[in-house]
């Protein structure tokens, strides 16, 4: 008795091969969505914590004077991790005459005067 082979070859169809690439591209294209995310977000957090450090650096200053601040806005610029950062400093009396509310506002100098702060300190400073 003699074999028939089957005619039919194996493998893939063109339309299957096209439908996997979809998926893989549509696969990568989201995996490096989410790259660019994590990134973006990492940036953002580093310029977060260099703007806190600048206004804790500006709060022990005001702490470290001798006398309580003036009450009313300053303003000025400081280098740090090798950027200009805009800081606003306004000062506000309180019930307690030896009491100032001490609010500090940092961002990039690059940014509008208008741009909210990236990072804002709020303390009270008394003298005893």
């Amino acid at each position: 008795m003699m074999l028939i082979k089957s005619k039919q070859k194996k493998g893939f169809t063109l339309i299957e091969v096209l439908v996997a690439m979809v998926i893989l591209s549509l696969s990568l294209l989201a995996a490096i969505k989410v790259a660019s995310a994590v990134t973006r977000s990492a940036i953002d957090l580093q310029e977060i914590t260099i703007a806190q450090w600048v206004a804790m650096n500006k709060m022990v200053e005001l702490r470290l004077a001798k006398s309580l601040p003036k009450t009313g806005r300053t303003n000025g610029q400081d280098e740090m991790a090798g950027r200009d950062w805009r800081w606003d400093i306004i000062v506000n009396e309180t019930p307690y005459p030896k009491l100032r509310e001490v609010h500090i506002e940092v961002k990039p100098a690059t940014d509008d005067a208008d741009a909210p702060a990236t990072s804002t300190v709020i303390s009270l400073i008394g003298e005893l």
